[in-house]
């Protein structure tokens, strides 16, 4: 026996390291005759891993009635698969469900067993028999075995409680259910606390009904008219964190007891109103992301950042931190929305999931099927030129590079609570997250409930709400030397809406101006005071240094401080940040920095390895632009370069494409100069 583990942001099989970047391939979905021309196709692009589901209601041809080797259907043999894709030298990613979606009847449920929830004991004894009967086919090929190359193990699919579909079933509407035994226990059984949370009058748990704000950008739902709604509505996303963890922890155990002795994983949706990323992690050996970017991050201006961002997170979550589904083309009526995937869409949106720190990924789908557009191989193994030629590229520069290897160059740390954003209660495009973006200074994301940040400066990004115990850790982050930075939004209140003041932010004396007004702050960098558009809160008497404004007719105003605590400091200032006051900030308290641009839509980040540095940068602008480039973590002369002297072909071009991202190596050779080489 071998033991399969997770080792250092890779797939560690016995004494070999297999780093995760497969690719999917739906073996029931294309014809078998085609299969090894496929899998040839997959492997010249530089592949060693492929991934697939399997679909139980196409397996369970009968109720009762399972055919694994293609008795009845010759594309049913996932037998010969198994055996091919072992045969032809792939390592193999499976996903037996029991859900599967992939534009697949009733979500790949057979229909006697779709119309309960997954909870629900009859649908959890339906399960059980496809689980052992999936788990006698898969275990021979398991990695732990001499002769396997399963190395990991996808357990449901992106779970969601589905409350449209099974809302009555939890009570949601009707009849109680478990969203009213869940409250019961949420509250300890204390129907007064309930209602004095809620701002309501039930006389018995079974009458709690949830106050549920929609998920729609078109259709914001019942506005929320104070802090006893907007407990109701949180309460309701915790009860759907429950439900996706504990049928999560059920279906996990469950192929556990069948044998399943690889890595399990979980695939989650890239937001947060139907999981908590670290309570799933909790019950599995790691979690995944899906994601599937618009055209050139076309949806809005924030795409990019959106996506980097949950790359960010993902890294503070996971096990090790992949796209368990990453966009390789495109189903039916989505490319009406995402628009036509070109090469440099899949360049793009790679470099930044890069950018942000991903160690891995899969390609959903690599090989077009029925439903699915815009891959780089159809369905009979031959290529699309344009875009499997730019897929090689991608698979040379993350060989290259090594991710799982690699050390993000950034002492800068954001503050973000998932709960805060399923709610509604911050908006995606948050100005200190907007503001960081447009500086293309790398940071990480920080989840206070959990582990210390060892970041030197956080920025708060959140609500005004905030847990009491994540606010005396970020208290404990500025006592032993941390800097934390806040705006006018920052944390006052705990989880139940009262106010707390555990960090010791100073609330505002007032608030001037009723809409944006422009004046001038100054910190001490011994540069020029900073240019700021925004109303403002300014402050009375306080402890601490004062940030002055000369506010004109107001006169010169109070709009911020800066107070140590500890061995540490908190920055509160009044107003909305800029690009230029994220810098002035960063500068005043000698953060160090790995890399930076001055030039707008220029993003980048600085990993290390050894003596050797990897810069990724990516032009997410409207137009080509030549673009200067810090690296002041290298101290390279000035810490400058020009991008002109790394693009893709320095002969015929002096400029940063439009949108063309790029990644380089920089080997240190005698200890002061540097060299730049172009992966890819």
């Amino acid at each position: 026996m071998r033991k399969v583990e997770i080792r250092k942001n890779v797939i560690r099989v016995g004494s070999r390291d297999i780093p995760l970047l497969s690719g999917e391939v739906h073996y029931w979905r294309l014809n078998p005759s085609y299969w090894k021309e496929v899998l040839a196709r997959v492997r010249e692009m530089g592949l060693k891993v492929v991934s697939t589901y399997v679909p139980w209601n196409y397996h369970e041809y009968k109720k009762g009635k399972f055919d694994f080797r293609g008795k009845t259907d010759p594309t049913r043999n996932l037998v010969r698969f198994l055996k091919m894709t072992r045969e032809e030298g792939f390592w193999l990613v499976i996903r037996p469900g029991p859900y599967i979606y992939s534009e697949w009847p009733n979500e790949g449920i057979p229909s006697y067993a779709y119309k309960y929830h997954r909870l629900h004991p009859k649908y959890l004894e339906m399960a059980k028999v496809y689980i052992t009967n999936v788990c006698k086919i898969i275990k021979p090929y398991l990695a732990t075995r001499s002769t396997g190359h399963i190395i990991l193990f996808q357990a449901d699919n992106e779970i969601d409680p589905w409350p449209d579909i099974f809302g009555q079933q939890y009570g949601l509407n009707g009849k109680p259910g478990l969203f009213q035994e869940f409250i019961r226990g949420l509250y300890h059984g204390d129907l007064t606390a309930l209602n004095e949370a809620w701002g309501t009058q039930y006389a018995s748990f079974d009458k709690a009904e949830p106050f549920i704000a929609t998920m729609l950008n078109e259709d914001r739902g019942l506005p929320l008219k104070g802090d006893k709604e907007l407990k109701r509505n949180i309460d309701y996303f915790k009860f759907k964190y429950f439900y996706s963890r504990e049928y999560a922890k059920w279906v996990v155990e469950a192929f556990r007891k069948q044998g399943m002795d690889v890595p399990i994983y979980l695939n989650l949706y890239p937001f947060f109103y139907a999981h908590d990323w670290r309570d799933m992690q909790s019950v599995s050996d790691l979690v995944g992301i899906d994601l599937y970017p618009s055209s050139e991050f076309s949806e809005d201006r924030f795409e990019q950042r959106k996506m980097i961002d949950k790359v960010r997170y993902l890294r503070s979550v996971s096990r090790l931190p992949f796209i368990a589904e990453f966009g390789a083309g495109v189903w039916h009526n989505r490319h009406y929305e995402s628009g036509i995937l070109t090469p440099n869409h899949y360049r793009l949106i790679t470099l930044s999931a890069l950018l942000g720190g991903i160690v891995g990924w899969n390609w959903y789908m690599l090989v077009n099927r029925d439903n699915w557009y815009m891959s780089p191989i159809n369905e009979w193994g031959r290529v699309h030129p344009e875009l499997y030629d730019v897929f090689q590229q991608l698979v040379t520069i993350f060989n290259k590079m090594n991710p799982a290897s690699l050390n993000k160059v950034t002492e800068v740390g954001v503050v973000f609570n998932p709960l805060q954003y399923a709610a509604r209660t911050m908006p995606h495009n948050h100005p200190v997250l907007s503001a960081l973006d447009e500086t293309s200074i790398d940071y990480e994301m920080y989840d206070p409930r959990f582990n210390p940040c060892e970041k030197k400066m956080l920025f708060y990004s959140g609500n005004q709400w905030l847990e009491k115990s994540s606010q005396e850790n970020l208290r404990k982050y500025v006592e032993l030397g941390g800097i934390l930075v806040a705006f006018r939004s920052y944390p006052r209140k705990d989880e139940d809406f009262k106010p707390c003041s555990v960090i010791g932010f100073e609330d505002p004396a007032s608030i001037l101006f009723e809409f944006k007004r422009k004046f001038k702050v100054r910190l001490d960098t011994g540069l020029p005071p900073v240019e700021v558009l925004s109303s403002v809160y300014t402050f009375g008497d306080l402890k601490g240094q004062k940030i002055v404004a000369d506010l004109g007719g107001f006169g010169k105003q109070t709009v911020g401080y800066i107070k140590k605590i500890g061995k540490g400091k908190i920055v509160h200032l009044g107003f909305e940040p800029t690009r230029e006051l994220i810098m002035e900030i960063i500068k005043a308290f000698n953060i160090p920095l790995g890399a930076y641009s001055s030039t707008r839509d220029i993003k980048t980040a600085l990993f290390r390895r050894n003596h050797h540095h990897y810069l990724v940068v990516v032009n997410n602008g409207s137009e080509d632009k030549s673009a200067s480039i810090y690296l002041p973590a290298l101290n390279h002369h000035t810490g400058k370069i020009l991008v002109k002297d790394l693009t893709r072909n320095s002969r015929d071009t002096h400029s940063l494409e439009r949108r063309m991202p790029f990644a380089v190596e920089i080997p240190r050779k005698d200890g002061k100069v540097f060299e730049f080489r172009r992966l890819g």
